[in-house]
């Protein structure tokens, strides 16, 4: 049985919008560094839509993503998973990191949501694998902040 799952994480950085779009425009996740051994830009320019990002995780996984869609006006970019090795358990994986300027105190909220394809029963452990890793990348984006 085919399913589709949405995940969502966020967190609010004490850190005005400008600064925090500068590290995940290029959605190179260089500031993921607890996971996140390289990452190089194939098939195109950093902040190109239709570019490929090849991320090289610790754990020696290896993916491939496609930015889709980018906005220098509405702080988002979205990619779209296009190769994984090892194979991921979903069958499509499409991500948008959102940034939203908080005017009391010039804060932003980052919105991390992934919107998944499923086949058979590996939905729970796809949706709990993602907020994991969410939560983990989030966590390395203050540290990057110096939050």
């Amino acid at each position: 049985m085919n399913s589709a799952t949405r995940v969502l994480e966020s967190r609010v950085f004490a850190a005005p919008i400008s600064k925090v779009w500068a590290l995940v425009r290029k959605a190179d996740f260089a500031f993921w560094t607890s996971a996140v051994a390289s990452a190089t830009v194939e098939n195109g320019a950093a902040g190109e839509v239709g570019s490929t990002r090849k991320i090289t995780f610790k754990d020696g996984a290896v993916q491939r993503y496609q930015i889709v869609e980018l906005s220098d006006v509405a702080f988002s970019v979205t990619y779209e998973l296009i190769e994984s090795t090892p194979a991921v358990a979903t069958s499509a994986a499409i991500h948008t990191v959102r940034l939203f300027k908080v005017t009391h105190d010039n804060s932003t909220l980052v919105q991390w949501e992934s919107d998944f394809s499923s086949a058979g029963d590996n939905t729970t452990s796809v949706v709990e694998d993602s907020r994991l890793k969410k939560k983990e990348a989030l966590a390395d984006l203050a540290k990057a902040l110096g939050k």
